[in-house]
């Protein structure tokens, strides 16, 4: 009960935080986030330090980007759509003509990268409904976060409704799905940064199933406030009659694909599990617990630097 009326406190209160506060209210809740969750402060390094081997880790940068993505998300309760085709722009917007064009479904693939909650907005205050699968929701927060990124019209469908979700791509539908973490823990085991990683498979297996596209799409950041939604050229699935071996080299393909933006922008990257067995992580050493004393210097850097 005390969870449900926090929530609801946050849901009314921090669309209200002016934009231009935005960035300093991000700075205080992720330095703490980052200051109070040392298993998640964890994983984000261990992470970060297969993702962008050499690079020192910019673990507390993560958590600042991420609580500036739920403020950012919250923000669409009062935004209007006019409003969001202001805020949220697109490359290679023609890439996603094309494929819809076609008429045979078109799945947005995408990671838990940039703002993707806001960015994913865009094509439905474009005029394509859009159907997004979702786990169960075992949060208030987490049934707040949903409640905001349908605030345009977005449909839910549960992940385990495979007929649901193919009968949406056979309709010429638009399915928009986040598949960097398999957590539901299906799926099938490729190669991700020199691992083997659980990634999830249902979305290239329905798409090989139903001749649809798979579009790959990332959020970014950009200049004035702007966020953008990229869209990479489509996946090349091929159906050679091997369903299985198809579907891996299609997971394959995908996984090409976040390496090069989550390398690039390691610290966009917000999971906060451990993504690789901690023996291929090089037994990293857990990450030690700030001192509160050092909270405010934090609040202007990248955090302590730590060997390991």
């Amino acid at each position: 009960m005390l969870a449900t009326v926090m929530v609801r406190a946050l849901e009314r209160t921090l669309p209200l935080v002016p934009r231009p506060v935005a960035p300093a209210v991000s700075q205080i809740a992720g330095t703490v986030a980052y200051l109070t969750s040392g298993k998640a402060r964890a994983a984000v390094r261990a992470n970060q330090l297969v993702v962008a081997p050499g690079r020192r880790p910019r673990v507390r940068r993560t958590f600042v980007n991420q609580s500036r993505n739920y403020l950012d998300t919250f923000r669409l309760f009062r935004e209007s759509p006019e409003r969001v085709r202001e805020w949220v722009e697109t490359e290679h917007w023609d890439r996603f003509l094309d494929a819809h064009a076609l008429g045979r479904g078109v799945v947005i693939a995408s990671a838990h990268f940039g703002p993707v909650n806001v960015c994913g907005q865009i094509l439905i205050t474009r005029g394509y409904s859009t159907t997004m699968p979702v786990e169960d929701e075992m949060s208030e927060f987490a049934r707040a976060i949903n409640r905001a990124r349908s605030a345009f019209g977005a449909t839910f469908i549960a992940t385990s409704s495979a007929r649901g979700i193919y009968r949406v791509l056979r309709e010429g539908g638009v399915l928009g799905v986040i598949a960097d973490r398999a957590v539901t823990g299906t799926g099938e085991r490729v190669e991700f940064f020199g691992r083997e990683v659980l990634l999830p498979s249902a979305h290239i297996a329905l798409a090989l199933r139903s001749r649809s596209v798979i579009l790959p799409a990332f959020a970014y950041r950009r200049r004035g406030g702007k966020v953008s939604l990229l869209f990479e050229p489509p996946l090349d699935l091929v159906d050679t009659g091997d369903h299985d071996a198809d579907v891996r080299r299609g997971m394959r393909e995908f996984a090409r694909v976040m390496e090069g933006h989550i390398s690039a922008h390691p610290e966009e990257w917000a999971v906060f599990e451990p993504m690789f067995r901690s023996d291929s992580v090089g037994q990293s050493p857990p990450s030690p617990k700030p001192s509160p004393l050092r909270w405010l210097r934090l609040l202007r850097s990248e955090g302590p630097k730590r060997r390991g």
